[in-house]
């Protein structure tokens, strides 16, 4: 059941008395006039250019008026010449959409793979997803690309997911998709909304989110998110706590100059979390059932995961409609967990196992420094108006991996498997480093969106990436390089009417990998094309947008995994980088069929990821069909 929502829109005379009582407030005290004055003065809306897109909350659409995500230039989804889809926040809401694993699965073409109750890996295309933003900014949510612990969506508008390489913005050409978390922004108009819910297995949460301006003028505006939630499981033992705040201020410095700067926070606090999966056979080689509760999670497991990302903005507004805009952000992500793989079969007639223990302590550190400094705006040329984007990015991150040993590592005991939960907490050893390395990246792009003529839109650009992977991972150097790699990117858009575009686009792939091969050394850089053409149209006065399109992946060096090794007393996984080629379609649909119905449907064939040998590859992927969608 969705839970109840106020929101309240007041006059100045209300704004004083709410304000007083909400948040902190400077100015109206010394300016307060008589009530019959306020009432005779004529409503006064102050908007700031950062207003030009609204966003997704005010539109109040599944839709969105335009995207930047894949190349900085403002376009329409029509306009942008490859595949993409974006959750809004009235989606978000309309079915109380809580995460971002819940989000993405409403996301055309985007599965996700929960294999754990507390880690997640994103794939779209047949291959994982390891290009994710914030705001436009790369912001990677681990060196991998898996989620560690689940991320909270109260603080974001929208969530835009552009598939297929993406090299031009991200700097790395990553073939599978690009998830841009938009924040939210604070408001001109004071406003509250607040969220209480009660839910399955003592699933409770309350959330609170409070926007306005500061000031007098609203030249300063300010908003804050804040969210806890409390919940059990079907799963035996397993339970979970988050907690979230986000806080953010904007400051109109002069008519044209904008100010932003916000931090986000969020802690995840679990129990009795699993770690690898289940027995799929009986001792005998037959198939094994569980029941929906069994977990081999141990009453001592655990996993916290907390993360601070900082950012600030300063956007000037030119007066021949040019825009410059520096971001600069700093995430830090610390987690620690302890677990007890299992590892064993048991006795179909006597309900006995002979089980494994691997019990251990992981824990890890990241810290991700990102700088990024664009300007865009239009020029003439040939008599007609085009846009042009020239930008750079810097980023820095860390990691380190630490690992503790219990002293039962590799002994065999027998038992029940429902006695597992109830297996004795070993001692564990010291604590060791496992990694400790970095990644330096620089990014140069431009694109350049020409209209030739009033049908026909065509973009153009590159990005020129330089890298360098530094540092030693489970006792082996991790050390690559490389200078002024070259991403090239193509896009061509043509109406045929009002209503229909035909696209097409090529991008480059360059992507370094952090992937390690048999010898435990990272594999080479991943590389390829990518080819998209398709139909795109707006139907009922530009509310409802759909997309149909044709994509093919040519890649070297994609990631296989080929096993495992142990290492250090550490079990490490393995690849190898072959060639592979992907080829499917999709349908996407989004938008306001009418007043009353909105609609986010989408449909994804994957007919097949082959090899050099036209062998079959990355297995559970080489066939997908995916329906997924969302009506309202």
């Amino acid at each position: 059941m969705r839970s109840s929502q106020l929101l309240h829109s007041f006059r100045r005379r209300h704004l004083l008395a709410a304000v007083v009582l909400a948040m902190p407030y400077v100015g109206y005290a010394a300016d307060a006039v008589p009530t019959e004055d306020v009432e005779s003065l004529p409503e006064v809306k102050v908007t700031s250019k950062l207003e030009k897109n609204q966003p997704s909350e005010k539109t109040k659409s599944y839709t969105v008026n335009s995207t930047s995500t894949a190349t900085r230039l403002n376009t329409s989804i029509r306009e942008t010449p490859q595949s993409i889809s974006v959750i809004t926040r009235e989606q978000l809401d309309d079915f109380r959409v809580l995460t971002v694993n819940d989000a993405l699965s409403y996301a055309t073409g985007i599965k996700v793979e929960q294999f754990e109750t507390d880690r997640t890996e994103y794939t779209a295309r047949g291959l994982n997803i390891t290009s994710f933003q914030i705001d436009g900014l790369n912001s990677p949510i681990s060196f991998s690309g898996t989620n560690y612990g689940d991320l909270d969506v109260a603080v974001y508008d929208r969530i835009e997911v552009l598939r297929g390489a993406n090299g031009l913005l991200a700097g790395t050409g990553n073939p599978s998709a690009t998830i841009n978390f938009i924040r939210k922004r604070p408001t001109s108009v004071f406003q509250v909304k607040a969220n209480a819910s009660l839910g399955s297995w003592d699933n409770r949460r309350l959330d609170a989110d409070v926007s306005g301006p500061l000031n007098a003028d609203g030249s300063v505006r300010g908003r804050l998110v804040v969210a806890n939630q409390n919940r059990n499981s079907y799963l035996d033992r397993y339970s979970n706590e988050r907690n979230v705040a986000y806080g953010v201020i904007e400051a109109d410095l002069s008519e044209n100059t904008n100010l932003a700067i916000g931090h986000t926070y969020q802690k995840n606090d679990s129990s009795g979390n699993n770690f690898g999966s289940l027995p799929l056979l009986y001792s005998d080689g037959s198939k094994r059932h569980y029941k929906v509760s069994d977990s081999p999670a141990t009453d001592w497991a655990y996993m916290r995961v907390g993360t601070h990302i900082s950012f600030a903005e300063l956007t000037h507004y030119f007066n021949n409609d040019w825009k410059v805009k520096a971001q600069l952000t700093h995430k830090d992500t610390a987690s620690e967990g302890r677990y007890n793989y299992v590892d064993g079969y048991e006795n179909r007639a006597t309900g006995l196992g002979s089980y494994t223990s691997y019990p251990y302590i992981y824990s890890f550190q990241t810290k991700d420094h990102v700088a990024d400094i664009y300007a865009n705006g239009p020029f003439e040329l040939g008599g007609r108006k085009h846009e042009l984007v020239v930008g750079a990015t810097w980023s820095k991150s860390y990691m380190k991996e630490y690992s503790r040993t219990g002293d039962t590592l590799g002994d065999v005991f027998v038992s029940s498997f429902d006695d597992l939960g109830e297996f004795p907490m070993p001692s564990f050893g010291p604590k060791s480093k496992s990694s400790d390395y970095q990644n330096t990246i620089t990014n140069l792009y431009t694109a350049a969106k020409l209209n030739p003529t009033d049908a026909l839109k065509v973009t153009v650009g590159g990005s020129l990436l330089s890298y360098e992977l530094q540092g030693v991972a489970y006792g082996t150097d991790q050390i690559a390089k490389e200078n002024n790699k070259l991403t090239p990117y193509a896009g061509a858009v043509y109406d045929l009417n009002e209503v229909h575009s035909l696209y097409a686009s090529y991008t480059g792939i360059y992507r370094p990998q952090v992937e390690r091969g048999p010898n435990l050394k990272v594999i080479a850089p991943l590389k390829g094309k990518n080819y998209e053409a398709g139909v795109k149209s707006e139907w009922f006065n530009k509310r409802l947008n759909s997309t149909f399109s044709l994509f093919r992946t040519e890649q070297e060096n994609q990631a296989q995994s080929i096993g495992t090794a142990s290492f250090n007393g550490s079990i490490i996984n393995t690849y190898e980088g072959i060639q592979a080629t992907t080829k499917g379609y999709e349908f996407d649909v989004s938008g306001e069929v009418s007043e009353r119905l909105s609609m986010n449907a989408g449909y994804t064939r994957l007919m097949s990821i082959k090899g050099d040998n036209d062998q079959n590859v990355n297995p559970s992927f080489a066939s997908d069909d995916r329906l997924q969608g969302a009506v309202c």
